[in-house]
């Protein structure tokens, strides 16, 4: 069997680097969970049949524990305004969920795994290759709770908790709130201490192409961020292991 191959050089990290450092097992092959994410359960069946079927497949199937995938492609657009980029900044302490840059047709990669260190979650990371000495990794865990829904997770401490619409075929993430996690319970922070309403759209375009639109907006201060890329799953072969 084949490996990943990582470059000896420490820094910077590339996306292949970070991609081998990604816990890759097999599939469970008499996993027959088509909702490994509860979305169509969150969503009810008449919007999740609504869906494009590769939407369905990407967030049903294909998000089974397990599975490792990588769609490349570009960010058209990565637009911050400057307390955007402040507030990107203080991110990366506290798990690094937003590129902390500005940059058009930026090169990026998206990498889906499972999360060692949360069971049942599956880490979305997005590989930002600005230049070549100048990657940045933004990355998050979707989790599903059984009291509050599906949260998006970032660092040890601290998440969101979404709501998930359905409108022309395309899945819709909305921020409801920000929480603390302390000793093992969720503590919803105050509204004055959140970036605003985060929304992310997933849109089938065709022929395996994505587009993930992400839209940070705060109710005194307007648009704090946006991103508009293009993507398609890129096979991984070899890319296992037991």
């Amino acid at each position: 069997m084949q490996n990943v191959v990582q470059h000896k050089k420490p820094s910077p990290v590339t996306p292949a680097v970070f991609l081998a450092s990604c816990p890759l097992v097999r599939f469970k092959p008499n996993d027959e969970d088509d909702d490994p994410l509860h979305i169509r359960a969150l969503l009810g069946d008449a919007a999740w049949l609504r869906l494009r079927p590769a939407i369905r497949k990407r967030f049903g199937r294909d998000a089974k524990l397990g599975g490792t995938h990588i769609y490349r492609g570009k960010m058209d657009k990565v637009e911050a305004t400057i307390l955007g980029l402040i507030m990107a900044q203080m991110g990366r302490l506290i798990g690094t969920p937003m590129a902390w840059s500005r940059g058009e047709n930026v090169p990026c990669d998206v990498i889906t795994y499972d999360d060692p260190e949360r069971e049942g979650g599956v880490v979305w990371a997005r590989c930002y290759s600005f230049a070549p000495d100048k990657i940045q990794v933004a990355k998050t865990t979707k989790l599903v709770s059984k009291k509050e829904g599906l949260l998006e997770c970032f660092g040890k401490h601290f998440g969101m908790k979404l709501k998930l619409t359905e409108e022309g075929g395309a899945l819709h993430f909305i921020s409801t709130s920000f929480y603390l996690q302390m000793f093992g319970k969720r503590i919803a922070l105050p509204r004055f201490l959140s970036p605003g309403t985060l929304h992310v759209t997933h849109r089938d375009i065709g022929e395996n192409w994505f587009q993930f639109m992400l839209e940070v907006c705060h109710p005194l201060f307007g648009q704090l961020a946006f991103q508009d890329g293009y993507f398609k799953e890129e096979e991984m072969k070899n890319a296992t292991r037991a």
